[in-house]
């Protein structure tokens, strides 16, 4: 049986309560707020398991380093280029899109990713 530290109890809730995917960083700051002292290391041991493990999805958004969040649903991000606003997205004719491929060329897709790279709506007054 796994142990649940404390670390990875709050690592998990503070998961649980975002709504934009964080970085190692900002998982960091909030153990740091809860008065628990974990080091660097051990922070990207735990989301390395919990990758692993596929409790959580790892993003890469041209910032030269991971984004994490809970693998709740399947979606997609718009990413504000200007204030870095990070917002969810979900259509079902990407879900459409993947049949087609099947269908027409055979290709069976596992999985991919799509984030919208732009200006979001309060930016751009």
């Amino acid at each position: 049986m796994e142990r649940k530290t404390p670390a990875k109890k709050t690592i998990s809730e503070f998961l649980n309560s975002t709504v934009s995917p964080v970085d190692i960083e900002q998982i960091i700051e909030y153990l740091r707020s809860k008065n628990l002292k974990t080091n660097k290391v051990t922070v990207y041991r735990i989301i390395e398991h919990f990758y692993k493990e596929g409790i959580v999805t790892r993003l890469e958004l041209g910032e030269g380093k991971f984004r994490y969040e809970l693998n709740r649903n399947h979606h997609h991000h718009l990413i504000c280029q200007k204030c870095g606003k990070i917002e969810d997205f979900k259509d079902v004719t990407i879900q459409e899109l993947e049949k087609k491929i099947f269908k027409q060329r055979g290709f069976l897709v596992k999985y991919h990713s799509l984030e919208f790279f732009g200006i979001c709506k309060n930016c751009q007054g």
